[in-house]
């Protein structure tokens, strides 16, 4: 008989609402609460003190009505101390699965359908405005008839009471939120598009979009008001956890390209199961089954999927893939926040919140790693179709690109160009004894000194085997033979280690020139000149210059 008195007692300071009321209250706690249906229960004037305790939020299936599937009524009294200066509101979280609301009798509206025509729509928040004469001062009588088919039912999120503008502005900032971290899902993914089209058998970044694109519609479908808008023809969940699985899908196979995993067979049947889950909860017969797949297959299969990500991630790391590294650290923030939001799902609520910020962003934080990750690949996958990976120098068609360009330009404005062909001296005499590893450091080492030796300008090249090509712009030939006594002087200078010996390695040169004036010479022209000067040089006796 106490317990009783201090539940009526606690409903009643609870609900006790100052005017003008100080932020927002959340009724939740003990209220009254009753199976079946009648048009009474929603009057003031009925006596509710036989009536069952439920502690709200909560779903009558674990408290005190296990299994019951039809109407249920709860009912809770509030009181308001004076008048308010501005118009009061009720907000109601998420009711499984379909109900209305009353307030002092008076019907608010509701969120799906019920009997005869029932449509269950859970999870929908919805501000409604109070009646005038239900914020008079004196006591007030809130009323939801629930209806579920489903599992289980009853006010399963908040029920908040305060101003109607700032239940409004909180919704609104929901909205603006999701809609936020979705156009910058968006553009990042956009950003992965041109990627693409510059390399268009990188199907990573064709991936990586489709699922950012998935990722945007994923949190549109979140949104409070796109949830409300979509309830008359969709159950919200379904293109929520339609969207969740293509993108973690495309994700997975983003993955495998990054990385090469071709070979990863369980990356790429866990992404398939993704997809595989797509038409299950969109064509799902009920609402129930809907959140029963999502409760059980992809919640629990995302976060496989997380661990698989991280484990993997940690493999490249250790591997000293570069790229990698931000990629983890990205994986482990989203991974955080799937298992806190699916935990929160299966009743296990680590951070009390009304919404759930945090998967926000560890989205953001793993689309953003992620694509840091493919930038930092497309880059050194260009450097790598530039540079000579053993020399370091240009490759041949990066130089003879250049030098048509150079061509044209020193022929438009009429300015010198210059043109030089080098070659390593008696480079068999190394290779062949001393085997390809000791002939490859000595190439290695050339292509070095020459880049300290040469100018930041010139486009330095090897040109095939032991020979590199320079162009230098604007330069006479003059010019050109002090250029390359400056090259052929910084490799000879000291001798190269070639594994078990260092021996002194010389160059040839021979030089080109385009002097601005006259016919233009093309690619062909300045390089067989050059050719023809560095056969000279190996004529007269190597490690020399001629032109």
């Amino acid at each position: 008989m106490a317990t009783m008195w201090m539940a009526v007692l606690g409903i009643a300071l609870q609900a006790r609402i100052a005017a003008p009321p100080e932020g927002i209250i959340d009724l939740t706690g003990p209220w009254r609460f009753r199976t079946g249906d009648t048009a009474a229960f929603a009057s003031p004037a009925l006596n509710d003190a036989a009536w069952t305790t439920m502690i709200v939020p909560g779903r009558w299936s674990v408290a005190g009505a296990p299994a019951y599937r039809g109407f249920g009524w709860y009912r809770l009294r509030y009181t308001v101390d004076s008048l308010s200066r501005e118009p009061l509101g009720l907000r109601l979280h998420a009711v499984a699965a379909a109900y209305e609301v009353y307030v002092d009798g008076l019907r608010l509206g509701g969120v799906g359908a019920l009997p005869p025509r029932y449509r269950a729509r859970s999870g929908i928040p919805v501000v409604f405005g109070l009646p005038t004469l239900a914020q008079l001062p004196g006591e007030h009588l809130i009323a939801v008839r629930v209806y579920s088919g489903e599992s289980s039912g009853g006010l399963v999120g908040r029920v908040s009471l305060g101003s109607l503008k700032d239940l409004v502005d909180e919704e609104r900032r929901r909205d603006y939120s999701l809609l936020a971290t979705a156009l910058l899902l968006l553009g990042i993914g956009l950003y992965q598009i041109f990627f693409w089209l510059r390399r268009p058998q990188a199907l990573e970044h064709l991936y990586i979009f489709l699922s950012c694109l998935a990722l945007a519609c994923f949190f549109v479908s979140w949104m409070p008001s796109v949830r409300l808008f979509l309830e008359p023809a969709i159950y919200w969940h379904r293109p929520y956890l339609a969207f969740a699985a293509t993108s973690l899908a495309a994700f997975g196979f983003a993955f495998r390209r990054i990385f090469e995993l071709d070979d990863n067979r369980f990356l790429a049947a866990l992404s398939v199961f993704f997809l595989a889950l797509v038409p299950v909860v969109v064509f799902a017969p009920t609402p129930g089954q809907v959140l029963a797949v999502g409760r059980y297959l992809v919640y629990p299969a995302a976060l496989v999927w997380g661990v698989s990500i991280v484990g993997l991630a940690a493999v490249q790391v250790r591997r000293g893939v570069t790229h990698a590294r931000p990629l983890l650290w990205g994986t482990l923030i989203l991974l955080a926040t799937l298992a806190h939001d699916i935990l929160a799902d299966w009743g296990i609520q680590l951070v009390q919140s009304s919404f759930s910020w945090l998967i926000l962003f560890g989205a953001v934080a793993f689309v953003a790693s992620l694509a840091m990750t493919t930038a930092t690949k497309f880059v050194e996958t260009e450097t790598a179709a530039l540079y000579d990976r053993l020399t370091g120098l240009y490759r041949r068609e990066v130089v003879l690109d250049a030098l048509t360009r150079e061509i044209r330009r020193a022929a438009r404005i009429k300015q010198p160009l210059a043109v030089i062909m080098l070659d390593v001296d008696r480079f068999k005499q190394i290779n062949d004894p001393l085997g390809h590893q000791a002939g490859d450091k000595v190439l290695t080492e050339v292509g070095r000194r020459m880049v300290d030796a040469g100018r930041a300008v010139d486009w330095l090249g090897r040109y095939g085997g032991e020979e590199f090509l320079a162009v230098l712009a604007a330069t006479s030939k003059a010019g050109a033979v002090l250029a390359a006594e400056r090259l052929r002087t910084a490799v000879s200078a000291l001798p190269i280690a070639t594994g078990r010996t260092a021996r002194t390695v010389t160059l040839s040169a021979g030089i080109a020139a385009f002097e601005g004036a006259g016919e233009w010479p093309t690619t062909e022209t300045l390089i067989g000149a050059a050719d023809a000067a560095l056969y000279r040089a190996k004529n007269d006796g190597r490690n020399c210059v001629r032109d």
